[in-house]
């Protein structure tokens, strides 16, 4: 511990240095986690609309077959 004024300021600013720089990675983790979170839920939401449209194309392929064998030619 430091007895001079000029060696309890840098001590003092050593300290603040250190809080700062701990306050930033943990703001910079916690970012990350964000960013991973919502990538995530991106994602599913991606994946839940491309199973949605291939549910719909096989729905209205199905959909033809059977307008077509019950010969409406003209069905779309």
């Amino acid at each position: 511990m430091a007895d001079t004024i000029p060696g309890k300021l840098t001590e003092a600013g050593n300290a603040v240095v250190e809080t700062a720089q701990k306050v930033g990675n943990r703001i910079s983790e916690k970012a990350e986690e964000a960013k991973n979170w919502v990538n995530e839920k991106l994602h599913k939401a991606e994946n839940k609309a491309d199973e949605a449209a291939e549910q719909a194309k096989n729905e209205d392929e199905v959909a033809r077959q059977d307008a077509k064998a019950k010969g409406c030619g003209g069905c779309p």
